[in-house]
């Protein structure tokens, strides 16, 4: 009888001891997966950078142009209002156009954000996923 128990309790203890070591497994796999895509995100991170600070180069030039439009009509009374309305109405379009941008930009910053913590989702449903398939394994 203490055999028997002996036995059983070193069988739990085996068991336990294994069902630990894949519990390791899966959270350590999950996190290289996690540190993975943190690293390809920032890496292409630093991309933007320079794509943002000529977009904001841009919009300084925009500003730039607009007020020297302004100054050119306050100097020449010969610019037909008609053309200077064609100008400030093209402005604006450049204008609504590098907002667009900008906005485009500050999205595609937020989006590792987001894309990180989807895959660490999936990560976590694949685990649970794996665990269920590992316990519906039984011998016939």
């Amino acid at each position: 009888m203490a055999k028997t128990l002996k036995d059983l309790l070193l069988a739990m203890l085996n068991a336990t001891l294994i069902l630990v070591a894949l519990c390791l497994f899966l959270a350590l796999s999950v996190v290289n997966r996690a540190h993975s895509l943190t690293a390809t995100f920032a890496e292409h991170l630093h991309v933007l950078g320079p794509l943002q600070d000529s977009v904001q180069a841009a919009g300084e030039e925009l500003a730039g142009f607009r007020s020297d439009l302004a100054g050119l009509y306050d100097q020449s009374q010969d610019l037909s209002s008609e053309t200077m309305a064609h100008l400030q109405e093209r402005a604006a379009e450049m204008e609504t156009k590098l907002a667009d941008m900008q906005a485009a930009l500050a999205e595609l910053r937020e989006a590792p954000t987001r894309l990180v913590d989807h895959a660490i989702e999936q990560a976590g449903d694949q685990a649970v996923e794996s665990v269920a398939r590992i316990r519906g394994c039984v011998p016939q």
